[in-house]
């Protein structure tokens, strides 16, 4: 018996390298051996049934919500916005909607009405906090920036309830007069006479404690009467003019971050 013979054209297939460009065969069944472990770990399935790629998916999850975050950090909350769609929603599904000043309000309306005011004084509440309008002489004499006694006591029982809301509202007084005009050394027009009188107020809240970022008092004049001050025939309607002759205090919540 020979020596076997091999086919030729098997020996030249068997001599043929899969990844030619690998230097030895040890060093191509070790790149081999890399590369199926690799597909092995990439492909085989974790203990929750859930593929490597979800990591990755995770991950991209992460960076957006980092992201929008990121963006609200930067915005301002649109109050007014936030109010009426609590409102909507809140109604769509049944519920009975209530603001958040509410309590405030019914606290307010109790202390003006001990004071024997509530005849003078008109509520009004609005999206971003509440209106309170003293009307007629209930805070001064006519021609006068100084507060009277009985005006005092009452914003002293006023404010207490403001000042627990302190970092949440901003306080506004507006002085209004009618459109008769005053000339004096002290108020050479009503522009004066509004502003003293807002700004006579204002010093209470200042006087108990508020910051003075969260005040503001503004001068109206006579610039935006609730009832026309004159008739056709250009005569003063008395009980009209009493009606402008008024101060405005409002109390509006703060915009935050």
């Amino acid at each position: 018996m020979g020596a076997p013979k091999f086919n030729s054209y098997q020996s030249s297939q068997s001599s043929q390298k899969k990844y030619p460009h690998i230097e030895s065969n040890l060093n191509e069944e070790n790149y081999i051996q890399e590369e199926m472990l690799l597909r092995e770990l990439t492909t085989q399935k974790s203990e929750d049934g859930e593929s490597l790629w979800l990591l990755s998916y995770s991950d991209m999850m992460t960076l957006l919500f980092g992201f929008f975050v990121l963006l609200m950090s930067f915005s301002k909350i649109d109050i007014e916005a936030f109010e009426k769609v609590k409102k909507e929603t809140t109604t769509l599904f049944g519920g009975e909607y209530q603001k958040p000043f509410q309590q405030m309000k019914t606290e307010l309306k109790d202390k003006v009405a001990l004071s024997g005011l509530n005849d003078k004084a008109v509520f009004d509440e609005l999206e971003k906090g509440l209106t309170i309008t003293f009307r007629g002489s209930v805070f001064f004499e006519s021609g006068s920036a100084e507060l009277k006694p009985e005006a005092i006591e009452m914003l002293k029982q006023v404010i207490p309830i403001v000042k627990r809301q302190n970092s949440k509202f901003n306080v506004v007084v507006e002085g209004h007069t009618d459109d008769n005009p005053i000339n004096s050394d002290k108020f050479p027009s009503n522009w004066e006479l509004s502003s003293h009188r807002a700004s006579a107020v204002l010093r209470l809240f200042e006087e108990n404690g508020f910051e003075k970022k969260h005040l503001r008092a503004i001068g109206f004049a006579d610039t935006l009467p609730v009832l026309p001050n004159r008739d056709d025939n250009n005569q003063a309607i008395a009980e009209n003019q009493s009606q402008n002759r008024r101060i405005v205090l409002k109390l509006v919540r703060a915009t935050t971050k």
